[in-house]
């Protein structure tokens, strides 16, 4: 997780100059190698330093994937918090930190923490959110720059809402098909060439209406553990918004967060709908392939353990260890937290989490 203190520059209890940031129109989706302007939540970025810069997205009141869920917290859609860091951290990465427009992304880790998720008060328009960002640890040139990592503070309705860490690699585009071939060991599949997955686990029990938006083929929960095969959605134009050769980390995340809920459910008997994601952290050891099958895993679960930001502000804490399985290996492992409440405390303006 997150373990910068209050000192840190990533962690401020304000966003200096993001009172001033735009939520007109949406940024060119180019730059956020995204095809629908409807997959586009990123409104403005400003650079306000050599390795600083904010950034503004407004989040959609109505979206067929992000506020299509079971939930009864009023809170955002954590996916939807992260998906606009990433938007965020890919438009910043071209305009200021010299990421070349050709280049690939390689996701290489990334950890959330949402203390102020469940403090925030109902709005009666689109929530505007602020963020900040402060890139370090840069590898290359610019034009050439091959890694970077992106510390992000949000902010939203005037409270600070939580942080989220990217460790970014980028691969030249010219090397980009020979890498993943090497990697694979065999040659891409077209993605129009990959079978589409039928089967999937009954919605309600991951925190879903819609099958669409389901993401386990099937699960098994037993006394202390589960699995599930995931289900790629590639028919999904929010979680596929354009062809990949991969299974994109955010799909990934989804899985591992309908798995949580589950064993939210099935482990500690606690309400899926009252649950939602408070934080995470994992690291992604390789590509996760399209053309070969993938199981999501709860290796363990237990209270959560720590005295932080997180057991501050969010009730009933748990901690689920995950790790994504292909072929026998372990190519992605982490932690995700949920927090389970009756209901939405907001703070008074003005008041911050730590």
């Amino acid at each position: 997780m997150n373990t910068e203190t209050a000192e840190s520059p990533a962690v401020k209890t304000c966003l200096p100059g993001a009172a001033n940031l735009e939520f007109m129109r949406t940024v060119d989706r180019s730059l956020l190698h995204r095809w629908a302007l409807s997959e586009v939540f990123l409104t403005d970025s400003r650079q306000t330093g050599e390795d600083d810069y904010l950034a503004a997205a407004q989040l959609p009141p109505s979206h067929a994937y992000y506020t299509e869920h079971t939930s009864r917290l009023g809170a955002p859609d954590p996916m939807l918090l992260l998906e606009c860091c990433r938007q965020a951290e890919t438009y910043g990465g071209h305009e200021f930190a010299g990421v070349s427009r050709k280049s690939k992304f390689l996701l290489r880790s990334w950890s959330m923490e949402l203390p102020g998720l469940l403090t925030l008060p109902e709005e009666e328009t689109p929530g505007e959110l602020r963020i900040s960002v402060r890139t370090s640890n840069r590898r290359g040139t610019p034009g050439d720059v091959r890694r970077l990592t992106f510390g992000i503070d949000m902010k939203l309705a005037k409270r600070c809402l939580g942080f989220v860490k990217m460790d970014v690699g980028y691969i030249p585009a010219e090397v980009y098909d020979a890498v993943r071939v090497q990697g694979r060991g065999k040659p891409l599949v077209p993605f129009k060439d990959i079978p589409r997955e039928n089967a999937y686990v009954a919605p309600h029990l991951v925190g879903r209406s819609s099958p669409s938006n389901v993401v386990l083929a099937s699960a098994t929960v037993n006394t202390d553990n589960a699995h599930a095969t995931v289900r790629i959605p590639l028919d999904n134009r929010s979680m596929f918004d354009h062809g990949q050769d991969h299974v994109p980390g955010m799909v990934l995340m989804e899985a591992a967060r309908q798995l949580c809920l589950l064993g939210v459910s099935d482990l500690w008997g606690a309400s899926v709908s009252r649950t939602t994601v408070a934080g995470f952290d994992f690291d992604f050891m390789r590509y996760a392939e399209l053309d070969a099958p993938t199981t999501v895993h709860i290796r363990k679960t237990e209270p959560y353990a720590h005295e932080d930001n997180l057991s501050l502000m969010l009730p009933d804490l748990r901690t689920f260890y995950i790790d994504f399985v292909q072929d026998g290996d372990v190519i992605a492992s982490g932690r995700m937290h949920t927090t389970t409440s009756a209901a939405v405390t907001a703070l008074p303006e003005g008041e911050e989490c730590l």
